[in-house]
């Protein structure tokens, strides 16, 4: 698959409001039939097309690159975050997403042959600590607190593996599906994408114990200096709009089978 990158040495005019993307659906789609209809990809068409007269310019990136211009304190914006406190690195829009909770993904099969009284929800702690289920996460992917000091305590172990590159997501459900590893930890998002990409229903998404039904919020982050902090003033400026179009929120109900509520 062959994306064409943004030019680290390429010097453009520095536009009022920076987006970054990578390829990471359902988030970013950059290819096949839902190209450019990624959650994060209608998000910032809609914005953009409010925040006319402002200077707007989008970036695809690889993670790897994403993560030198995080630490070089660049001037972006990347549209589809955790809603946090604001920090060093960002500032925050108010909420524009808010996400089912994440859960565990995995076969089919294997849930009936683990938890063949088939739970509503699965501890991530208890499978991580057997140690003859593989665990698949993407490489410098985080989770919220709650799930991601479990899986530290795990880190390094030999049930534990960290898959890099793009699509990581993706190809941790695909080596699920083949049988080479046995779980990992998304949105059922990310599930959905994936059965309707590859037509295979083979897997399943549960919520863990530990999480459980709790929401994860989404919104714009931006480098927190003078620039982003202007950025996203003009952001939550337009966000009512945005939120209340019809094909915006069309496309949050596809991806995560529910309507976003009103910051």
């Amino acid at each position: 698959m062959n994306f064409l990158f943004a030019e680290a040495s390429v010097i453009k005019p520095q536009a009022d409001i920076r987006w970054i993307k990578n390829p990471s659906p359902p988030f970013h789609i950059l290819e096949g039939r839902y190209s450019g209809l990624g959650l994060c990809d209608v998000l910032v068409d809609k914005l953009n097309e409010k925040l006319v007269p402002l200077s707007t310019t989008i970036d695809i990136y690889p993670q790897s690159r994403i993560e030198r211009l995080i630490e070089s304190s660049e001037n972006l914006c990347f549209p589809c975050m955790i809603k946090r406190q604001d920090s060093d690195r960002f500032v925050y829009s108010r909420k524009t997403t808010v996400y089912p909770p994440l859960g565990v993904i995995l076969s089919k099969a294997l849930l009936s042959e683990v938890y063949p009284d088939q739970p509503q929800a699965i501890s991530l702690k208890a499978m991580l600590n057997n140690q003859s289920l593989i665990f698949g996460v993407a490489e410098a992917r985080r989770f919220p607190d709650i799930l991601q000091t479990i899986i530290d305590q795990h880190e390094g172990a030999s049930n534990v593996l960290a898959l890099p590159g793009v699509f990581a997501p993706l190809r941790l459900l695909q080596q699920i599906e083949l049988g080479r590893i046995h779980y990992t930890l998304d949105y059922p998002g990310v599930l959905r994408y994936f059965s309707i990409k590859e037509n295979n229903q083979s897997l399943r998404y549960l919520p863990t114990t530990e999480f459980g039904a709790q929401s994860v919020y989404g919104a714009i982050g931006c480098t927190n200096n003078d620039w982003g902090k202007r950025a996203v003033d003009a952001i939550d400026a337009v966000l009512d709009d945005v939120m209340d179009d019809p094909e915006y929120r069309a496309n949050q109900q596809f991806w995560l089978n529910t309507l976003p509520e009103n910051p």
